[in-house]
């Protein structure tokens, strides 16, 4: 009777191992998914080539202009026609400040490239700037809309049929802004 309850249980031992070799490989789920997502965030960065630029005299009576800059813009967006850079001071009447006054935004011209001077007595362009003291410095298209533009600006003072300012060092700050349009 042992050896009958051995024989069956090696029979039955076998009968499981192949009956599970013969499953592997045909035993199968289905395919299972994973969605992948990436993003990358639209940019938009100004530099310039110098934090400022002096000159070492106003002239009476004419133009004085500052040593250029170079402007860089870079992008990587995913909509917009144009990259424009605004330019302000935050003080119209106060431009500049110095010993004995100050000098108007109104007498401050800027420039990009080959365009003419125009001097900071607009109002906001793009919602930056303020009322009569902005200037729209420069537009390029935004396409492709990962790129890179560099320019020069240039600033002038303009004193034409003006007697100078009284003698001293005059400050002031400029705002550059590029915005999408």
């Amino acid at each position: 009777m042992r050896s009958t309850r051995s024989f069956l249980a090696l029979a039955a031992l076998a009968l499981a191992a192949n009956t599970a070799s013969a499953q592997v490989g045909t035993l199968s789920n289905g395919p299972v998914t994973v969605l992948l997502n990436a993003t990358q965030a639209s940019t938009l960065a100004l530099s310039t080539s110098a934090a400022s630029t002096s000159i070492a005299s106003i002239t009476a009576g004419t133009t004085t202009d500052f040593p250029s800059l170079n402007v860089t813009a870079s992008w990587n967006l995913t909509a917009g026609a144009n990259i424009v850079l605004v330019g302000w001071f935050a003080a119209p009447a106060a431009a500049l400040t110095g010993p004995g006054g100050n000098i108007a935004s109104a007498r401050v011209l800027g420039r990009t490239g080959a365009t003419a001077y125009a001097p900071f007595t607009g109002n906001a362009v793009a919602g930056q700037g303020v009322a009569g003291g902005t200037a729209q410095l420069w537009s390029v298209a935004a396409a492709p809309l990962n790129s890179t533009a560099t320019t020069n600006l240039d600033f002038r003072l303009d004193y034409t049929g003006q007697p100078s300012p009284n003698a001293g060092a005059y400050t002031g700050t400029l705002n550059l802004r590029a915005v999408v349009q």
